[in-house]
């Protein structure tokens, strides 16, 4: 009878071990190279090393002001009551490792003939010296009830540098839908 418990007790030891050797944290991971598999050409490619520089060491100014636009509309389409004026605008930082890019509107509806948008924009731009802002419009025409029936666009209505901080830029501009 004891060496049946005995017996008993070895075989539950060496049935259990596995399982207790499976919770036991792994040890120091073995040194590799991190890749990939390439499923179409059957090769490893290692994956490329992260750049060191992470982002551009150019430093931000933030540049604000006002871009006003001035659309006087003629209408000579049939039916058309109600003018709905979109402008925008927009400039790409051209920051060398990842460009940015800004963009504001303004919209403006009603009966009347005249629109007149107001865009305060702020950007903190790194480039500013050599970045390019531009500026562009959409006005839609339409009868009392329904869609647009008529659409003018323009873009862009002007392309300038971005301007120094804190200066308001106006624009005009004719259209006729």
């Amino acid at each position: 009878m004891r060496i049946t418990k005995l017996l008993l007790i070895c075989m539950c030891c060496l049935i259990i071990a596995p399982a207790v050797r499976g919770q036991v944290a792994n040890s120091q991971a073995q040194p590799g190279v991190l890749g990939y598999l390439d499923p179409h050409t059957g090769a490893f490619r290692p994956v490329p090393p992260a750049s060191e520089e992470g982002t551009d060491s150019a430093p931000l100014a933030t540049f604000g002001g006002t871009i006003t636009v001035t659309l006087t509309v003629t209408v000579k389409s049939a039916g058309i009551t109600k003018i709905l004026c979109t402008a925008e605008v927009s400039v790409l930082d051209a920051v060398t490792t990842s460009p940015r890019f800004f963009s504001e509107s303004a919209i403006a509806t009603g009966t009347t003939k005249t629109c007149k948008l107001t865009i305060p924009y702020s950007w903190a731009l790194a480039t500013q010296s050599s970045d390019m802002m531009s500026t562009s419009y959409s006005v839609n025409g339409s009868g009392a009830t329904g869609p647009p029936e008529r659409t003018s666009s323009l873009s862009p209505l002007d392309t300038r540098k971005v301007p120094a901080n804190g200066v308001t830029t106006s624009l005009t501009a004719s259209v006729t839908i």
